[in-house]
């Protein structure tokens, strides 16, 4: 059997992780009780670093510029 030898981003994983938690607390919140809209204070820019370090990610991976001055494979 052979060995996966792709690298996989462990921070895909906790951006989709984070997704579903802030998923999980407004539905907690609509559903069973307003208060459970405090923990979106976390959540919610927790999610937002994740998704902003996965896109500088993705653009490192491609060689691009995330300002697009000056698009140029490496």
């Amino acid at each position: 059997m052979r060995r996966n030898q792709q690298k996989i981003a462990a921070s895909r994983t906790v951006a989709a992780m984070a997704f579903l938690l802030n998923a999980i607390v407004l539905e907690q919140g609509l559903v069973s009780h307003p208060r459970w809209y405090n923990i979106a204070y976390i959540t919610f820019p927790l999610m937002l670093i994740y998704v902003i370090a996965f896109r500088k990610q993705l653009y490192r991976q491609q060689g691009l510029r995330i300002d697009n001055k000056q698009n140029v494979k490496q």
